[in-house]
This record gives C-alpha cells, structure tokens and sequence, in this order.
C-alpha cells in the first residue's frame, strides 16, 4: 500500500513539474537568484524532472505489485535502477542550466564549483542506498541470555522468556500480502510484514534458508532463523529449553 501511495505522489510532483510548470519544487533552481534563473530553460529542465518523477512512480508500482505477488526477491534490482535513473537525471539536467554552459556548449569559468552540492547529494544517496541495502541483508545480532532474548538491530526487541508463548519451528512462511513497515533485499525480509491469511508478524529471516522459529509475546508474532538450518534447529531447542523453565 505504501508503494502505490508514493508511486501516486510521485505522479502528483511530476505533473506540477512538468504541466503546471511548479518549478519552485525543483531543488536548486529554488534557491537560484532571479539574474541566475534568467540562464536557466525551465522548460527543459521541468520536463526531465517531471519524466524522472513519472519513471520514479512506475518504480514503485512494480515494488508494490510484486510485494502483491510475493516476491520481494526482484526488489534489489529496482533498487539499481532507481540509483541509475537518479544518475542519468542529474547529468541530464546540467544541460538546462546556462549558469555552467555558454553559447558553445563549453564550461564556464568556475561552473564546476556549481555541481559541488549535486554531486555530494548523489553521492550520499549512493552511499545511503548501499548501506541500507547492506545491512539488510546482515543476519539481525540474536542472542539467548539468560532471562531473555535479544534481537538486535533495526526492528530488534528483547523478549523475556516468561513472556514467550506459541513457540514453533517452521518449514515454511506463510504467503506474504504486504509489507508494512520493513525492507526487502532478495530473500531477507525485516520489520513488519503481513500475511495473506490476516496475521501479522516482525520478520527477520531469509527466506531461502528454512526453517524458521516462531513466537508470540503480547499478541504480537515474532519470526526469525539463522544463517543455517542446522543453526536454526540448534537455537530452537535452546529456546525451548529456556521456554519452559
């Protein structure tokens, strides 16, 4: 559902952009003086930004549908195309702005020092997307102390073992429906997911390595595994060990 709101906003930014000629919402040329926005072809540039942000929104709804279809596997590569598309807009869109570019299409002197701050925005935004892809895909830090267990990362909990009930060991996830709030990089899934059949539940686990250890504290489903199966069936009977204490 998130995927099809941003993908309709993207939709709504483009428009304006492009049709409505709402070139205030292009980042940069806002900030321009009116001397220097004189140099700039508005409409050029509204129309690379308004066909990035409609490019953006088809993006999103091909993430949408296939958390739809249950596939978050394809979702990496969107992701790669998404960084790409932003490379090619912000080379692109240099052309339009006649503050870098004289007549001859050649640099002006000093218009390098201009591309500074896009390209320390693109570079954060690479740096950011391989981090967060990075880490999610790092197996979540889950260790069984003595009165609890703890999860650690983004989306991790402690767990006391008194609290734990339905405890479980899966061959199988239940068919997803919707990821609410959580990241999808190929089969590892984390944060808030919910299934076809209506549960929810906290995932972290990579789906091609079952099986997998549910649980339940106050109402809320928990389920996780481990780098290996073997790992995975190890940790289990700890945890049923502990459970019943």
């Amino acid at each position: 559902m998130i995927c099809f709101i941003l993908a309709g906003l993207f939709v709504f930014l483009g428009f304006a952009v492009h049709k409505l000629k709402w070139y205030f919402l292009i980042s940069g040329y806002n900030t321009m003086s009116k001397e220097r926005k004189a140099n700039v072809d508005t409409k050029g540039l509204g129309r690379v930004i308004g066909m990035y942000m409609y490019f953006l929104a088809l993006l999103f709804v091909i993430m949408g549908v296939l958390q739809l279809m249950d596939k978050p596997a394809l979702s990496a590569p969107i992701i790669i195309v998404f960084v790409i598309a932003t490379i090619i807009m912000i080379v692109k869109a240099q052309k339009f702005n006649g503050n870098l570019f004289d007549e001859k299409g050649k640099w002006k002197k000093g218009a390098s020092k201009q591309l500074k701050m896009p390209m320390i925005i693109l570079a954060i935004t690479l740096i950011g997307v391989a981090i967060l892809m990075y880490f999610s895909t790092q197996q979540s830090g889950i260790v069984a102390s003595v009165d609890a267990l703890e999860i650690g990362g983004m989306y991790g909990d402690v767990y006391e073992w008194a609290e734990i009930e339905q405890l479980t060991l899966m061959e199988e996830l239940p068919e997803i429906s919707l990821r609410t709030n959580g990241s999808a990089v190929g089969s590892h899934l984390k944060g808030h997911f919910k299934f076809k059949n209506g549960e929810k539940a906290k995932l972290f686990v990579d789906k091609s390595v079952p099986p997998f250890i549910s649980f339940v504290v106050n109402d809320k489903k928990v389920i996780f595994n481990l780098d290996t199966a073997d790992e995975t069936t190890a940790f289990y009977n700890k945890m049923e060990a502990k459970v019943q204490q």
